[in-house]
């Protein structure tokens, strides 16, 4: 009987030893920092390993909206590439060269210098973006992300949608967004209302079409959930006057002025707006409201405008 019970003691403490080494390597497992690691073969531009490493990531960590923000990066970043181009017109960040005509010197097109990315790169980016916001449809900087690298290769549509589609989800979570690491933002409302005026820039200067339909698609969106958001107006009115449409601008302008009658970019185009449909007296009548309320560059802007009407 002793023989048997050391033999079961042994047999004990086996076991107990294989339980401690499994937690062991459980506990190492779990302190394991993914994120860190990701971060430091990024920045190393180890793409190989990264890519080894993110499926160890999702394996341990599916729900983590950091692993698919991982994703969309090193698809992002793999492959892309400088490309130049001769082009009509200066884009990008106006270092284009200009090409001039040897014999009258008149400029005849520009080299323009742009990061260009693989299409499929893109398409696998953002639907692992997308996997990521169905687990956190709160977090700002994955919808930022989405939006800005759609803009970058042109598909304003999808862009625009995604865009909308924040709206309606800054609405409906009461603005209460997160950013990374699931940090909650301040002031949701006033962060997102304001950094999304960089896309409708964007969008008002693409020269392009479907571009310009994003603005009014989002602007007239963005009245109709934040009524007080002056700069969805002042906007959708832009977007008019490109559109060589009169009444339709100085309607939004007028509308912006309610929001708040002191602001003196919106009052500068409401006279230039009636300037511009002859109408001297209206122009005239919100130029001086600028003289009067203005600061320097504003009340010499206005005045501009009003030795226009002599």
């Amino acid at each position: 009987m002793k023989k048997i019970n050391v033999l079961f003691i042994f047999i004990i403490i086996g076991l107990f030893n294989a339980s401690c080494q499994t937690k062991k390597v459980d506990e190492e497992e779990n302190n394991i920092d993914y994120k860190g690691i990701y971060e430091t073969l990024f920045k190393e531009e180890r793409y190989n390993e990264l890519y080894e490493h993110l499926q160890e990531w999702e394996e341990k960590e599916a729900n983590n909206p950091e692993m698919y923000i991982a994703y969309f990066n090193y698809y992002i970043f793999r492959e892309r590439f400088s490309g130049i181009s001769i082009d009509n017109e200066m884009k990008g960040d106006k270092t284009a060269i200009q090409i001039n005509d040897p014999e009258t010197g008149e400029i005849v097109g520009y080299i323009n210098e742009s990061v260009q990315y693989k299409n499929n790169d893109i398409i696998i980016a953002v639907e692992y973006l997308d996997k990521g916001l169905n687990i956190a449809p709160n977090r700002l900087d994955m919808h930022f992300g989405k939006i800005h690298i759609l803009n970058e290769v042109g598909y304003y549509d999808d862009a625009g949608n995604e865009l909308f589609k924040t709206l309606e989800i800054s609405n409906e979570i009461n603005n209460n967004w997160l950013w990374a690491n699931n940090e909650m933002l301040e002031n949701g409302e006033i962060f997102l209302l304001n950094n999304i005026n960089d896309y409708y820039g964007f969008w008002l200067n693409a020269n392009e079409e479907k571009a310009l339909e994003q603005v009014k698609k989002c602007t007239e969106k963005q009245i109709e959930l934040y009524p007080n958001s002056i700069y969805a107006y002042n906007i959708l009115a832009i977007y008019y006057s490109i559109k060589n449409q009169p009444q339709e601008t100085l309607k939004y302008f007028l509308l912006a002025e309610t929001i708040n009658p002191n602001d003196c970019i919106v009052l500068l185009n409401i006279g230039r707006s009636y300037l511009n449909m002859g109408n001297s007296q209206k122009a005239e009548e919100y130029l001086l409201k600028v003289i009067n309320i203005g600061n320097q560059q504003e009340k010499e802007t206005a005045e501009y405008y009003l030795n226009q009407l002599k």
